[in-house]
């Protein structure tokens, strides 16, 4: 599911760019011709260059930073996945007095797919409620009886990789998402309009001109969605993380 803001926005970067070229070709038919010369052109191509040069370096910045949170975000998913599993298998080893920390295990590892992945249309899933089971998973571990080394050293191991579970939980829940300011996003898109302005007043008003304009606009605008998906790959996203090491991870879990 698209964010609709997401997409208002590339329309606006598309129409801000296009539309600026366009504005820029029927500007040069009204200047007066001493405005068109050969040294005004290489005055307004140096400007735009500059203003360019500047804009492909911010763009660049923010696809790294938007692909460095999107692998940030599928990586805590995957540890989450794999210290699910780890802590099931201490619990197992544990004996069957691990059986109801064992099942508080399976119910947040359910309860906390549902609420990072849910279903189409998503349901209403109580956030609350999976800190709830987690706490109930972390009492039952403190209330093992520890009847020798072995178990006291498989319930520390058991809290330790709850706590971890704990940390990896806030800071998905603390994802705020997309990692572009919009005030920011504003400004690359006018300057981006300053840059198809200048294009459009000394280029020949034809039609290969208004396709280049419109396509170039328009791989533009394809970055700028793609930095707004990757930069918020936990909400509402295209390019939404996988829920695969969590479904692996429950599956797991459900053996007796």
């Amino acid at each position: 599911m698209l964010d609709r803001s997401y997409l208002i926005i590339c329309l606006f970067a598309l129409v801000a760019m296009f539309g600026g070229g366009l504005i820029g070709l029927y500007v040069a038919r009204a200047l007066p011709e001493h405005h068109l010369t050969k040294e005004s052109g290489a005055v307004v191509k140096l400007a735009a260059a500059i203003v360019a040069s500047l804009t492909s370096l911010v763009l660049a910045l923010m696809l790294s930073a938007a692909n460095g949170a999107y692998s940030v975000n599928a990586g805590i998913v995957t540890k989450l996945g794999a210290d699910i599993v780890q802590l099931d298998h201490l619990l197992r080893a544990y004996g069957p007095e691990a059986s109801e920390a064992r099942a508080s295990l399976r119910a947040y590892a359910g309860h906390k797919s549902e609420e990072l992945f849910p279903a189409s249309p998503p349901p209403h899933v109580d956030a609350r409620r999976s800190a709830d089971l987690l706490d109930r998973l972390a009492d039952s571990i403190m209330s093992l009886e520890l009847a020798d080394r072995r178990h006291t050293a498989l319930a520390n191991q058991a809290l330790s990789l709850t706590n971890q579970i704990y940390a990896e939980r806030w800071l998905l829940w603390e994802n705020p998402g997309t990692t572009v300011p919009t005030p920011f996003l504003f400004v690359l898109i006018f300057w981006l309009f300053l840059v198809y302005l200048s294009f459009g007043v000394f280029a020949p008003p034809n039609l290969t001109v208004v396709a280049s304009l419109f396509l170039s606009s328009l791989a533009v605008t394809g970055a700028i969605f793609l930095i707004l998906q990757l930069g918020d790959p936990m909400h509402h996203s295209w390019l939404r993380i996988s829920g695969e090491p969590l479904q692996r991870a429950m599956s797991e879990i459900a053996r007796p």
